[in-house]
């Protein structure tokens, strides 16, 4: 058989259950060590037996030249002869037959196997305690004792200790089995319960043992992964209703002025109808956009790509000075005049300031002011945009980074977004390991963004800009001078 045809035998075989495969474990364990035990004892006992049966044939010792006269019919046999030595000598040899050699030998053995028969088992059980060589009549005499009493004893030792071993394997094996059904039984309701929920039916939850031990805690952790699961799903499920709303509303506008021109094509102004219709192609565009962005975050297909840092400072100097604002607005930049590196995409960051930029835009009575300082202490880079307009209410700080969001219900297309600008803006933040969020101000909005440096940037001594940008100069917000 093949190794793969091996294993695969092998996990055939082993137990389906937790339960099976801690009650065979226990078993294991108690028969091993025990059975390594046993088999000392039954050799020590076995040895006894043995000398025990020494003793006895010791003192039950037979005479051999008896015997051998005995066979003889009670006379010696007639062992004289004569035999011619050397030349010129002459010599007789006249003895009676005695034993020329007479030794004690322990040749029997006992059977560690219970079930041996002590008359035909396979192991002899005969113990040969005399053996004597003679010169004529007998050549080989042996006096031999029967075991069978020995071998008794021992089979009757070694099956109590089989007995034993066998009684305490099940005892151990059996409790095994039932204190792992007894603490299992909380992991098969949770199982069960489990098993009952769906993306229908996320608000149940599986029942936390009063135990407090590390199924308790399970429970506990399943219920909290729940819980987000749920939350989760509820937001899914907002998220696509929104979108369904908002990519609606353009396509029904578009719509209603295509079907007005084909119902009077010979009024309609066919220009403004294709101005109008661009104007709505372009936003379903940019929301469809801004909606897989979003899906693209949060599968994390847009994390922080590997590599040397880049220049933030340029990346800001570069999108204010192509920024294009219209003219009651007012665009003031302070930048930091040394380089600020960071890692990260280039394009989500960029496009985090042209969101803030837009939403600062929308808003703004007159003035705009873009600030990027080093927080050298913390390793951030700080990027603040402040505008002048109305501002937020406290209340509604963290509202405004959910997808969505609109303060102002009422508003028209043209007045603002779908609500999707500063909720990707914050979404692109996190995926940088940075922060963004909205902090009081005396006037208007004061958007801050943190992110990491990859180096921290020399400081500058002088605490004032270098640049000869009159703009770039460091920039204290409105409302914290002194």
């Amino acid at each position: 058989m093949t190794p793969a045809g091996i294993r695969l035998l092998l996990r055939r075989l082993r137990p389906a259950t937790i339960r099976m495969r801690l009650a065979l474990l226990a078993a294991a364990i108690t028969l091993v060590p025990l059975t390594a035990a046993a088999i000392p004892i039954a050799r020590t006992e076995r040895t006894a037996q043995m000398q025990n049966a020494d003793r006895k044939a010791a003192g039950t010792s037979p005479d051999i030249d008896t015997m051998i006269n005995s066979l003889h019919g009670g006379n010696p046999p007639d062992c004289t002869r004569s035999f011619q030595p050397a030349p010129g000598s002459e010599y007789k040899d006249t003895s009676l037959c005695r034993p020329t050699k007479k030794t004690r030998a322990s040749q029997g053995k006992l059977s560690l196997i219970p079930w041996t028969d002590p008359v035909r088992g396979p192991v002899p059980i005969r113990q040969i305690i005399y053996r004597a060589y003679v010169h004529a009549g007998v050549d080989d005499l042996a006096v031999t004792q029967s075991l069978e009493a020995e071998q008794a004893r021992l089979n009757t030792i070694v099956r109590l200790l089989i007995c034993g071993i066998a009684g305490m394997t099940l005892v151990v094996s059996g409790t095994t089995w039932f204190a792992a059904g007894r603490v299992l039984r909380p992991v098969e309701t949770i199982r069960a319960d489990f098993a009952d929920l769906s993306a229908h039916h996320l608000d149940r939850r599986v029942p936390v043992p009063r135990s407090g031990n590390e199924i308790a805690r399970l429970a506990v952790t399943m219920n909290s992964t729940l819980d987000r699961l749920q939350a989760a799903v509820e937001q899914q499920r907002q998220f696509t209703a929104d979108a369904s709303h908002e990519l609606r509303t353009p396509l029904a506008c578009l719509r209603t002025e295509l079907e007005l021109a084909l119902n009077h094509p010979d009024t309609a102004d066919w220009p403004r109808v294709v101005h109008d219709a661009h104007d709505d192609t372009l936003r379903l565009q940019a929301l469809a956009g801004d909606l897989l962005l979003l899906a693209r975050l949060d599968a994390g297909a847009a994390d922080p790509p590997p590599g040397p840092p880049f220049d933030l400072t340029e990346l800001v100097r570069g999108e204010t000075g192509r920024r294009r604002l219209p003219s009651h607005l007012t665009l003031t930049a302070l930048i930091h005049p040394a380089p600020i590196p960071v890692h990260g995409h280039q394009a989500l960051l960029t496009r985090v300031l042209g969101n803030l930029l837009d939403n600062a835009e929308r808003h703004a009575a007159g003035t705009v002011t873009v600030g990027l300082t080093c927080d050298a202490e913390h390793g951030q880079a700080v990027l603040e945009i402040l505008d002048d307009g109305p501002g937020i209410p406290p209340e509604h700080h963290q509202r405004i980074f959910e997808r969505f969001s609109r303060l102002d219900d009422a508003r028209t297309r043209d007045s603002g977004g779908a609500g999707l600008g500063l909720a990707i803006a914050e979404r692109i933040a996190t995926t940088h390991h940075g922060t963004l969020a909205i902090v009081p101000s005396l006037q208007g909005a004061h958007f801050v963004l943190r992110l990491p440096t990859g180096t921290p940037p020399p400081r500058d001594p002088l605490n004032t800009a270098t640049s000869s940008d009159p703009t770039e100069a460091r920039w204290t917000p409105p409302g914290t001078e002194m």
